[in-house]
């Protein structure tokens, strides 16, 4: 089982504001340019070592708990 990463409530808020800056849902964002850029800026901004994976796994957890922007398809 792949350990649950823990963000905090400053590092989620990053997380979510990068997120509004794509164009994309969260489903289509994974292998994108838009995402490489999402992902690089999220680690750099947050001092955090995930993976792609990871950081994708935690877009994921916060648009189950309703907290990003809903897009259109």
């Amino acid at each position: 089982m792949a350990k649950k990463i823990r963000l905090t409530k400053e590092q989620k808020d990053v997380l979510i504001d990068l997120y509004k800056r794509t164009k994309r849902t969260v489903d289509d964002l994974p292998y994108t340019n838009e995402f490489e850029s999402l992902y690089t800026e999220f680690v750099a901004r947050t001092g955090l070592t995930m993976t792609r994976h990871d950081v994708w796994r935690a877009l994921a957890s916060q648009r189950k708990a309703s907290k990003l922007v809903r897009k259109e398809r």
